[in-house]
């Protein structure tokens, strides 16, 4: 489990997606990177959005900002789970996308980032909550 209001891995400096539990054919890269070396690259398909989310567990009934960098056709960021909150972009650069949330009574709250349907790939980078 994370640590209370973290997340973890969100730029994906470890070079691993560990522990986001992404769809297949997602990864992470060296290019392109929004800051330090590497991002995460989301794959979609025909059949899924290739989405990559994390589970975490905030103070309940708080107010959050999940914030990061994206590019790509179609690239979603947002919360589930205890919350649900999410915005979208369309970039062939790297835009930064803000989605305030408040927790549940459980403080729990899934985040995720994903693509859309055969749209191409869609990269994301330095997610973070606050």
């Amino acid at each position: 489990m994370a640590p209370t209001g973290s997340l973890v891995n969100g730029g994906f400096e470890t070079g691993s997606l560990s522990p986001w539990t992404c769809q297949s054919g997602d990864a992470v890269v060296s290019t392109p990177v929004h800051s330090g070396k590497y991002a995460l690259q989301v794959t979609p398909t025909g059949s899924q959005t290739g989405q990559c989310s994390q589970t975490v567990t905030l103070a309940p009934d708080t107010s959050y900002t999940l914030s990061g960098w994206v590019q790509g056709s179609y690239a979603y960021l947002g919360v589930s789970g205890g919350a649900t909150a999410s915005t979208w972009s369309s970039s062939t650069g790297w835009t930064e996308l803000t989605v305030p949330f408040t927790t549940g009574s459980t403080g729990t709250v899934t985040v995720y980032v994903h693509g859309w349907y055969s749209q191409g790939n869609v990269y994301a980078d330095d997610l973070s909550l606050s």
